[in-house]
């Protein structure tokens, strides 16, 4: 299984060439919702992860994040979740 942010996406696939959404973004109705899912699904299974090497740089990243940013990215994640066809 593999998790990724929009940004690899981008860079590992031409799945992005006709989207409508900013890869670049994290918040807000243009970001990439791959971004918010991304961050969510970090904080949500933070405890399974903190043993993985691999994930020190993105958790250290998470614990950077702002409140503001990660309870919004958590609010997209879940609407995400709830109706994915929106999106």
């Amino acid at each position: 299984p593999y998790v990724s942010s929009g940004s690899y996406i981008h860079k590992m696939s031409n799945y992005c060439s006709g989207c409508r959404y900013n890869v670049k973004e994290k918040t807000g109705d243009d970001a990439c919702p791959f971004n918010s899912l991304y961050w969510h699904f970090l904080a949500q299974k933070r405890e399974h992860l903190e043993g993985n090497q691999r994930m020190a740089m993105m958790l250290k990243l998470l614990d950077k994040m702002e409140g503001d940013e990660l309870m919004a990215l958590q609010r997209r994640a879940r609407a995400i979740t709830r109706d994915p066809g929106n999106y």
